[in-house]
């Protein structure tokens, strides 16, 4: 599905619109500091990482999905998730940070080995949740399909009902609405 989506926006113009309505649409500029979609270049990687990512960045390199953002490739990082009250990784799984959720203390992290993608947030010991794992995917294509363009985008920022309010101005999620992905 991932493939036919990011099909879609291309063949809707979606950049364009997004972009159209960014200049003019004061209330969004003012809100939102670029466009909302980006769909950067198909670009083969230099590695062999898990998870189908090489086909998410052979569709639209590195993009952005409203409040999520792939980066490109020399950007991957090592760091793995840690815990906000000693500072210690998660756990012992080999992950590199693929992307980001809005600001940099929300991750996307590809786990090396079974190629799940997780959002993580570093700040969750702030919020009172128990765990900064906000969501994961068995692999990039799902979290592509059911989050970045799908339902699930509403979950990016923690559970619903501590969360749900921004949606209701989301430029991203509005249009993921009007064209029927979300």
């Amino acid at each position: 599905m991932m493939e036919q989506k990011i099909a879609r926006l291309l063949e809707l113009d979606a950049v364009a619109e997004l972009e159209r309505r960014w200049d003019e649409d004061d209330e969004f500029a003012e809100n939102y500091n670029d466009s909302r979609l980006e769909l950067g270049d198909p670009v083969e990687l230099t590695e062999n990482y898990p998870g189908g990512l090489a086909s998410l960045y052979a569709l639209a390199g590195g993009c952005r999905f409203g409040d999520v953002v792939f980066r490109r490739e020399p950007s991957f990082s090592s760091s793995p998730p840690v815990g906000g009250d000693n500072g210690e990784p998660i756990d012992d799984r080999a992950r590199i940070q693929i992307g980001r959720v809005g600001s940099e203390s929300d991750t996307i992290f590809l786990d090396m080995a079974s190629g799940s993608v997780m959002i993580y947030c570093y700040m969750y010991f702030k919020w009172g949740w128990d765990s900064g794992v906000i969501l994961e995917c068995a692999d990039v294509p799902e979290f592509v399909d059911t989050v970045a363009l799908g339902p699930r985008y509403r979950e990016i920022y923690g559970p619903l009902s501590k969360t749900k309010d921004w949606l209701v101005e989301d430029p991203w999620y509005i249009y993921l609405q009007e064209i029927g992905m979300a």
